[in-house]
């Protein structure tokens, strides 16, 4: 998957209470309290919306606008991968997709447990039976 730089919007602040009391403060990926902020998954709804929002420290913003992941760094990816909100399991499967090392077991089963898709970096919908 490319990783295009996506400048984040003004307008996402506006979740910024709601982001924070869903993450009670800390990063929605690492669970870290460095300096959390709303962070927008791209492509960006007309609105800000918070399934496509969540809450990110520091590290974690610098790996979403696609700094080098630190292998090492990353495994509590494994643990964000099963989140309930939708936001956070997508940041985690991107991060994931694009990890040095993706052919580890690790960074395999934790993608097995999504169904992204590679190429466009979404999550794919199912009908509904």
């Amino acid at each position: 998957m490319a990783r295009k730089k996506w400048k984040q919007r003004a307008a996402v602040g506006a979740l910024g209470k709601d982001l924070t009391r869903r993450s009670r403060g800390k990063c929605e990926l690492c669970a870290g309290k460095d300096q959390p902020m709303p962070w927008e998954l791209p492509p960006f709804p007309e609105e800000p919306a918070m399934d496509r929002t969540l809450l990110a420290c520091g590290r974690c913003r610098g790996w979403l606008e696609g700094g080098d992941i630190r292998q090492v760094e990353a495994h509590f990816l494994e643990t964000a991968i099963w989140a309930d909100e939708p936001a956070v399991k997508l940041a985690a499967a991107r991060l994931l997709l694009v990890i040095d090392g993706a052919d580890d077991p690790w960074v395999r089963d934790a993608l097995e447990a999504v169904d992204i898709d590679a190429a466009t970096g979404e999550m794919r919908q199912h009908a509904a039976s």
